[in-house]
């Protein structure tokens, strides 16, 4: 009697998964008894408490054998992906627009948890947490596309047991679709218009910050970025014949490489070269960089970069960022180094009256390097206040006479 009961506790004993009549279970995270951590949960009724249990106990199987990645939190799994994708060489552009929307969106709850415990409900506390704070229609959809790249990057790469880890596909799209029908439609507020940008005075607030982070070179930097809309690494990635003096015409052919030591340098985003204008109030800035870059000796790996590595940093890329980061800090700037982009875009193509240059949307989108007029149009461009008392002034005769 003594083997048989023995037996009997023993086979109990292993079952990593009890379920109680009152219709709850209790089970060890770690898929043995006594390995993990011991949780107990809830399921309602005694059959909803034994269904709950073979999907447990079918899941905790899979993690005896399984490769050490599905333990790690979904967050590292996120890392991991990223860190591929540079030495892979993939757009920084992408990577840039994938690692913003996870930590911006991605809730904590969500990030922490082990890659061979995501459900269903964690796509779904995703998009909740979306809707919960007013993440745009287009916002959605690139929300959508992020965490859809991770899975299928996490499933290839071992760190999900299961090949639908979110959940089934058709659950997962009707979650997306909701939230993009909750969220709200792209209007006024969502246009960077001038009054959203910095002005010309806090610009040169951030120009002598970053000055003190960089010095002989941060505001100058500040004040290209500003005249030119060029994005922070393609500025890095200027050579002194890449600005045309005589014309405002600025080659833009490359970037630096953040996966690389300097001065290795990628495509621009978009993997297209293109041609951009400046503002021709920044020449002296650009004349002044090109000058110095050429009075460098001919054997100094600087010669000719119109911005010269701070301190001779392998990494500069990542430096200049933590240097806008640290300028920004200094002297309580609310808004980032992309921005000078952003009132680049929105003071080329604001009407005069409203203080802005009135260019043509078409020219500065191909400046800006979208990919699509309505892109720049979309963000920049807003409707004015008193767009019908102007036009009712301006088609009082009719054209020509």
């Amino acid at each position: 009697m003594s083997t048989k009961g023995t037996s009997r506790r023993m086979r109990r004993d292993m079952d990593p998964v009890r379920v109680y009549a009152d219709g709850r279970i209790c089970y060890w995270t770690g898929g043995v008894p006594g390995q993990g951590k011991r949780r107990i949960q809830r399921c309602g009724t005694l059959e909803n408490a034994e269904a709950e249990a073979t999907r447990l106990r079918a899941k905790l199987a899979l993690m005896h054998g399984a490769q050490p990645e599905v333990f790690a939190t979904v967050d590292a799994a996120f890392q991991a992906m990223l860190i591929s994708m540079r030495k892979n060489k993939r757009p920084a552009g992408t990577i840039s627009q994938y690692k913003s929307n996870w930590n911006v969106w991605v809730p904590e709850l969500v990030g922490t948890t082990r890659c061979i415990d995501i459900e269903l409900r964690h796509w779904s506390a995703i998009f909740d947490y979306a809707v919960q704070n007013a993440a745009s229609k287009a916002t959605v959809k690139s929300i959508a596309r992020t965490v859809s790249a991770f899975t299928t990057w996490a499933v290839d790469h071992g760190y999900f047991v299961d090949a639908e880890p979110f959940g089934e596909p058709r659950r997962r799209r009707s979650i997306v679709k909701r939230a993009y029908n909750t969220a709200p439609s792209a209007g006024s507020d969502d246009v960077v218009t001038l009054n959203r940008c910095p002005s010309v005075a806090d610009i040169q607030k951030f120009a002598a910050a970053f000055e003190e982070q960089y010095p002989g070179y941060g505001e100058r930097l500040v004040l290209l970025a500003l005249g030119t809309g060029l994005r922070i690494n393609e500025l890095l990635a200027l050579r002194h014949d890449s600005i045309d003096l005589d014309t405002g015409v600025v080659a833009v052919t490359s970037q630096l490489d953040r996966s690389e030591p300097w001065p290795a340098t990628v495509p621009p985003k978009g993997e297209k070269a293109r041609v951009a204008f400046m503002w021709t109030a920044t020449a002296d800035v650009a004349r002044s960089l090109i000058a110095d870059s050429l009075k460098r000796p001919a054997d100094d790996p600087h010669h000719g970069w119109l911005f010269p590595r701070y301190r001779s940093v392998t990494a500069w890329a990542d430096r200049a960022g933590h240097l806008a980061g640290d300028a920004t800090s200094n002297c309580d700037w609310q808004w980032t180094f992309h921005w000078l982009r952003h009132s680049y875009a929105s003071y080329s193509l604001a009407p005069v009256q409203a203080g802005g240059f009135g260019l043509d949307l078409k020219s500065v989108s191909e400046w800006l390097g979208h990919s699509k007029t309505s892109i720049t149009q979309d963000m920049y461009v807003a409707r004015q206040a008193d767009d019908v008392s102007r036009a009712y002034a301006a088609t009082s005769t009719l054209p020509g006479l």
